[in-house]
């Protein structure tokens, strides 16, 4: 018996001397570059991640799994796996699955992965606004134009820069315009961080059950340029997002600006019957 375990336990090592040494691969087959196994595994891994291959809030294979695919041993993968920990991209903790997150504070990187309302909630709530001014704003023809509202209604205009937790460095400049009805949140936003439409539904009673989201590029704001770490003028990605309540009715537009070089949007669709 003690032969057939030390003949097993030296079987075992050589099994796992092979893995470490062979090939990695990337999906679909492709051999890899002559760069170390674990950078090969990261360099995947991380391009999947930024992709929405795997969005944020879902979870990696398993690390058996993964040594399996990348024909690489654990202690490859746990090494890949430490280096996306590193550059905030993974969470994990002893006995639990690895989970992708939202990027680390500082990495520059933002990521917008959407599959449903409620991710779209996640996201803005992940961001800490902080308010610069606030104002009543009557539409005139142009900004009616932007909020599809009609001329001479009352709106509440806040703006500022939303800021990932833990970062001095904002993520991009808002400016919020809520419907004359649901101004009176005007007089809690001095001790709100989070986002707006979570006090219209509070205050209010409403619910958001409609969010549009439109993105384009615009010209960088020069007054928020050097904040943003942009140049004035240059191209920035603009995200407008219309929040709807229950009866069709627009309770607050959103407007927000992010630099283009560090702005990655992704979108799961799902068919359905």
């Amino acid at each position: 018996m003690g032969q057939r375990t030390a003949s097993s336990a030296a079987k075992a090592k050589s099994e796992r001397t092979k893995g470490a040494q062979a090939p990695a691969k990337r999906a679909g087959g492709v051999k890899a570059r002559s760069e170390p196994l674990y950078g090969q595994v990261v360099s995947t891994l991380k391009s999947e991640i930024l992709k929405g291959v795997y969005p944020v809030g879902t979870q990696l294979p398993s690390e058996d799994l993964l040594a399996n695919r990348f024909s690489v041993s654990r202690h490859t993968i746990r090494e890949a796996l430490r280096r996306l920990r590193d550059d905030g991209l993974i969470a994990s903790r002893r006995g639990a699955p690895t989970t992708v997150v939202r990027p680390a504070a500082g990495s520059g990187a933002y990521i917008h992965e959407i599959a449903s309302i409620n991710d779209l909630f996640s996201f803005v709530s992940a961001l800490q606004f902080q308010i610069d001014s606030i104002e009543m704003v009557t539409a005139d023809a142009a900004l009616a134009a932007r909020l599809g509202a009609s001329v001479g209604e009352q709106w509440l205009r806040v703006d500022g820069f939303r800021f990932p937790a833990d970062d001095k460095a904002p993520a991009c400049w808002m400016e919020v315009f809520v419907h004359e009805d649901y101004a009176g949140v005007a007089r809690l936003l001095d001790h709100n961080k989070g986002p707006i439409f979570e006090l219209i539904e509070t205050l209010y009673g409403e619910r958001i059950v409609e969010v549009e989201q439109t993105l384009r590029t615009s010209p960088m704001p020069t007054q928020v340029a050097a904040a943003l770490r942009a140049d004035p003028g240059e191209t920035s990605v603009e995200v407008i997002r219309t929040f709807r309540i229950a009866s069709g009715k627009t309770a607050e537009v959103s407007i927000a600006h992010y630099p283009a070089e560090s702005f990655t949007f992704s979108m799961t669709l799902r068919r359905t019957r």
